[in-house]
């Protein structure tokens, strides 16, 4: 442990004891969570030996990682759910993306508001359909009342001017630049903007010039949690800011910069045995593609890149953090909302029950606790919000079925009452377990 944050800690105690100059509201510390989309395990902080993440490398060094860590559901808006209302998707009903939270439900943010934080969400927290709702500028699912202020950041996306390249659809690149003419006039206009279906590039990897990196929407979303980090400095109120950065979600965005480490020849692909579906279940087998050697590296060129771009705006938030003097009395925690398929099995993207598409990374950075430690106890996101809450000394919320993993931040090797995870999807149900 730090001196400031041993420091830190000690205050808030004494804070919270009563006995204090301060005012417990003055001792607790702020929340800065940050949610990243479809990033797997292996590319985060995690010691990938091709994707670069100095920033995430960084702050694993600096927090305690959690190596086993799944999600409830490996889709975006349930994963979300369960993370935001510490509920899994059959206790709160959002099972599927076209759900979302009960109105009503007290989730991770509401219940800090509730104790008198201000609470913020920039871009995607709740789900919000990519490539669409940023396109649009619209708030997919999201839930109004966890939320004193909300901010989406509409961009341009597939359309955003640069080398574009889609292995699926490639007439549909003419469509891009047709619907960012109307899309920029809508803008202009004040008027809302609706995105046409072959604007979607689910399998597009899109190459766009530095100077134009503030077009998209990582870089806007930092942009704009940056000055609301710099206006909570000056405030009393505790926060619990939450910055959602879609990549490396689809389409595969990223800049000149962000791109150029990576030589698509040089990559690794995932190697499949002839027959390999002979004796996996059915109900397992799903969005199966099978592209040439080459185009496997292209994409996962593109996956990497936007891992890259991602991890520099991770980098921007630290670095103000620290700049304002933030950073020794603030919770900072980084996940992914699931994680990923990029061509294992012939399978891709998510919603399945395989390994990459249901463990993601997890980081916690939090003051009085020392940083650098890994946890390999099996965890689930569904965990985070009694985690959370906990560290701010706030009261859990009766409805949680998530168990705190503070006493993993203090030890790593200690065993929680539960060590397994439940993981569903739309045909059933997986239980992860220690060893299987």
């Amino acid at each position: 442990m730090t001196s400031a944050k041993a420091l830190f800690c000690v205050l808030c105690a004494v804070a919270f004891e009563g006995v204090s100059a301060w005012s417990a509201e003055d001792a607790r510390p702020n929340v800065l969570f940050i949610l990243s989309d479809d990033l797997n395990a292996e590319g985060s902080g995690m010691g990938h030996p091709q994707c670069r993440t100095p920033h995430l490398d960084r702050l694993a060094e600096e927090s305690v990682r959690f190596t086993r860590a799944f999600c409830q559901f490996p889709l975006c808006a349930p994963s979300r759910a369960s993370m935001m209302t510490g509920q899994y998707p059959l206790k709160n009903g959002v099972g599927g993306n076209g759900r979302r939270v009960d109105v009503d439900r007290v989730t991770m943010p509401k219940h800090f508001a509730n104790h008198g934080y201000w609470t913020a969400r920039v871009s995607k927290v709740y789900h919000m359909g990519i490539p669409v709702d940023i396109i649009e500028g619209t708030s997919g699912l999201d839930h109004a009342p966890s939320w004193t202020e909300a901010f989406n950041v509409p961009a341009l996306e597939t359309m955003t001017p640069g080398r574009i390249v889609d292995f699926t659809n490639p007439e549909g690149i003419a469509v891009f630049a047709q619907e960012r003419v109307k899309w920029a006039a809508a803008q202009e206009a004040g008027a809302p903007y609706k995105m046409p279906g072959p604007a979607r590039g689910q399998y597009a990897v899109v190459e766009v010039a530095e100077e134009n990196a503030g077009l998209l929407p990582d870089a806007m979303a930092t942009d704009r949690a940056i000055d609301l980090l710099r206006a909570r400095a000056a405030d009393a109120r505790p926060f619990f800011l939450a910055v959602g950065l879609v990549r490396p979600h689809f389409p595969f965005v990223s800049s000149e910069g962000a791109l150029s480490p990576y030589v698509a020849s040089t990559l690794s692909v995932p190697e499949v045995p002839e027959g390999d579906h002979a004796d996996i279940p059915k109900q397992s087998i799903s969005a199966v593609l099978h592209f040439d050697r080459e185009v496997l590296q292209e994409l996962r060129r593109g996956y990497y890149g936007a891992i890259t771009f991602m991890d520099r705006q991770v980098g921007r938030l630290l670095g103000e953090l620290d700049g304002l003097g933030l950073r020794e009395k603030t919770i900072v925690v980084f996940v992914s909302d699931h994680g990923y398929l990029l061509g294992e099995h012939h399978m891709w993207k998510k919603n399945l029950l395989w390994e990459e598409a249901i463990r993601g990374p997890l980081m916690i950075d939090a003051p009085g606790f020392s940083g650098g430690m890994t946890v390999d106890h099996v965890v689930e996101l569904v965990d985070l919000y009694p985690t959370i809450a906990a560290l701010a000394g706030l009261t859990g919320d009766p409805g949680l079925q998530g168990q705190s993993l503070v006493p993993l931040l203090e030890d790593p090797k200690v065993r929680l009452k539960r060590t397994d995870a439940l993981i569903q999807t739309g045909s059933g149900f997986g239980l992860r377990r220690d060893r299987w």
